[in-house]
């Protein structure tokens, strides 16, 4: 009989309570007596929902001594050793205080949190503040178990902290970050104080404050966090996943009609990826248990926190989804991110888990950051999608009908989601955006007045520093003019914003198809280049090549460059019967004005919209706004909507679309060639590849 899926222990991290119940638990025990070998203090992070609560809980059962929880498991063995000796626990769990509004209020939690163990060991608490009243429970407990020494743990010992920051109530209140910060170091900086007390000390938490007393104070604390032998002390390896939950992989498998190997592939896709060495890849626990248990692909870890502070950052600092994978950074980086409310983007995606490591084969100091995996690369998109619309349903409504037009291949249809997306990108976002992208291209790859300027004042060695200050200023009004003036007289600065626009609008499209549930690559690569997009629905793959020209006059022939940059590149090469999508953009419209996409050899040109009319009134009032001079005269707008000349079902003939250009020539494909079918729109103009000859 199978096992039953009630089982699982989601929403729980008491060990004692699995072990009682019976449900799955997934033996990590054997690193317990390894930790006391590596040092008295120790200190180890993971992203939040990993799996720390749940090791601390197995830890304070252990060092108690509660024999009958581990039989079966790697320690059962020593428990029951005569050499085994029992240690009184002192447990303290730092969520629980936090979500104070005063000083004087998380005091009070942080002793009610201290009482609880007093009562558990039924000693009297005793002290005027928080930091004595810890002390002396410490010493209290130990004279109580004849003067055994205390082992201490500590879980979410930023919580307080990082509440504050992530509240908005709390963030809110003046001084109360630095009050919390002073609060909490003062408590920590006693465990020094403690040392004759204590047996052994572990520290867990999501990230290192360099302010919290814990580092500066314990001189003797050992970070595992990087450790390779602590890689996989909590989170799933593939070998455990398969190990332990084999019966529902059946299940799960037989629910989808998928073959054990196609599941498991695809969890691994979705789950999979999380890695604190650059090597050991892992499964996020309560993606996983959520999964066996609903048998669903759903994102479940990222929807189980708070995203306020990222929704924030991705807001002011306009982030793209996709702009930190691949990142460079170095050892100091991931061992020492910085504080979290002041620290880069990448230094706080790093350490709420939403980049993770990947180990650069070619250095032995530094990683590269990427996403772990689908689930949370797309809750990302979707995030950046919140920030587009300013409204989770609406994202929402968007998502659902792009992911539905991708999967019926109505071209036409998914063509004009893009439109209408881009139409809701606002004037400000659109230009911060790409005039940020532009600044860091020419300051940092061009010998530009800019460039000159920064290394003349404070050296090149100090210019990063410097373009991170600048690059905040771009994003406020007053520069822009400035900015402005000082990118048009860089070297190659027409060429540079047309890249960058492109990029910007690659960026969008991938975060529109990532937050729908797609999957898509971002310039894949081949002997002859990159392709821009490839995107995957019900096994077909849609290669997008974008072109981004100055006029909207000439977006069609960019449309009809783009085809026959992904013939004479080979774009589509890979794929067995791919559909190629040309789209040609213009600055002057900052939309999509042209498509020309190619399906079963025959081409189609799609008729693109105009700006709807209430579209077109905010687009200019925003531009009037900031740039007066350059607001175009209102045109006659032409109704909304993409209204493809569409082909006939079915696979019959599509009908003939009237080019508003000169009909370009037949293309000599480098990939999929055409059977000799007659295209019914414009027929793509002969490549000059830039590579060597196929």
């Amino acid at each position: 009989m199978a096992e039953k899926l009630s089982i699982f222990p989601v929403g729980t991290s008491v060990f004692k309570d699995i072990r009682v119940n019976k449900q799955k638990y997934v033996d990590k025990t054997m690193y317990i007596p390894l930790l006391k070998e590596y040092g008295k203090i120790l200190f180890f992070a993971r992203p939040r929902r990993f799996g720390k609560s749940l090791a601390i809980s197995t830890m304070d059962s252990y060092f108690s001594g509660d024999k009958d929880l581990f039989k079966g498991l790697a320690v059962e063995e020593i428990l029951n050793s005569p050499d085994f000796v029992p240690r009184p626990v002192i447990r303290l769990l730092m969520s629980t205080p936090s979500g104070a509004d005063s000083k004087v209020e998380l005091q009070n939690n942080i002793i009610e949190e201290l009482t609880a163990n007093a009562e558990r060991h039924k000693v009297t608490p005793r002290g005027t503040n928080a930091a004595s009243v810890f002390v002396n429970l410490i010493r209290d407990v130990s004279k109580a178990n004849s003067n055994k020494k205390v082992v201490l743990l500590i879980d979410e010992y930023d919580a307080p902290v990082i509440m504050v920051i992530q509240a908005p109530a709390l963030s809110k209140i003046e001084g109360l970050l630095e009050d919390t910060r002073e609060v909490m170091s003062n408590f920590y900086r006693k465990i020094k104080d403690l040392d004759d007390y204590l047996d052994f000390v572990f520290i867990a938490g999501v990230t290192k404050f360099s302010r919290m007393g814990v580092f500066s104070a314990l001189n003797n604390l050992k970070d595992i966090s990087l450790l390779p032998e602590f890689a996989s002390f909590v989170g799933f390896t593939q070998e455990e996943l398969e190990n332990n939950f084999r019966p529902f992989i059946k299940q799960t498998a037989d629910k989808f009609q998928l073959s054990e190997p196609e599941l498991l592939a695809k969890t691994q896709e979705y789950y999979n990826g999380f890695s604190f060495d650059g090597k050991t890849r892992l499964y996020n626990p309560q993606s996983t248990l959520y999964f066996f248990q609903d048998m669903e692909f759903n994102n479940y870890w990222i929807e189980s926190g708070s995203n306020t502070l990222i929704r924030e950052m991705i807001k002011d600092k306009n982030l793209t989804v996709d702009q930190f994978s691949g990142l460079q950074v170095t050892r100091d980086f991931v061992s020492s991110p910085g504080e979290i409310d002041s620290t880069p983007p990448e230094g706080f995606l790093y350490q709420a888990g939403y980049l993770t490591l990947r180990e650069d084969p070619d250095s032995e100091i530094s990683y590269s950051l990427d996403y772990p995996n689908f689930e949370v690369r797309s809750s990302m998109a979707k995030l950046f999608m919140h920030n587009v619309f300013r409204s989770e349903l609406r994202a929402g409504d968007v998502s659902i009908q792009l992911k539905k037009h991708f999967d019926a291949g109505n071209i036409s249809d998914f063509v004009g989601d893009f439109h209408r997306l881009f139409s809701s990108i606002t004037y400000d976002d659109h230009t911060a955006g790409v005039r940020l992208n532009l600044f860091l291209a020419i300051v940092k790859n061009y010998r530009s007045p800019l460039t000159k300027l920064i290394d003349q004042s404070i050296g090149p060695n100090n210019r990063n520093e410097l373009i991170d200050i600048i690059s905040d200023y771009i994003m406020n009004k007053n520069y822009k003019n400035v900015i402005d003036d000082l990118l048009k007289e860089s070297p190659g600065y027409e060429e540079i914003r047309l890249k960058f626009n492109e990029s910007f609008y690659r960026a969008n499209m991938q975060s529109f198809l990532l937050g729908a549930g797609l999957k898509v690559v971002a310039e894949l690569h081949n002997n002859l280049g990159r392709s821009d997009l490839v995107v995957e629905s019900k096994g077909k793959q849609y290669v997008i090549e974008i072109k981004v020209v100055p006029k909207s006059s000439q977006a069609e022939d960019a449309s009809e460059n783009a085809i026959n940059q992904i013939f004479g590149k080979g774009y589509g090469s890979p794929f067995p019967n791919p559909v190629l999508v040309g789209l040609g953009i213009s600055e002057e419209n900052r939309n999509i004005d042209a498509c020309v996409y190619v399906e079963n050899d025959q081409a189609v040109r799609l008729d693109m919209p105009k700006l709807s009319d209430k579209v077109l009134k905010a687009f200019n009032a925003s531009r009037q706004a900031t740039h007066p001079e350059k607001t175009p005269k209102p045109k006659e707008p032409k109704p909304s909507g993409a209204k493809p000349r569409e082909p006939k079902p079915s696979g019959s003939k599509p009908k003939e679309p009237k080019p508003s250009g000169p009909k370009p020539k037949e293309p000599k494909p480098s990939g999929a060639k055409p059977s000799g079918a007659k295209s019914s729109g414009p027929k793509p103009k002969e490549p000059k590849p830039s590579g060597p000859k196929p």
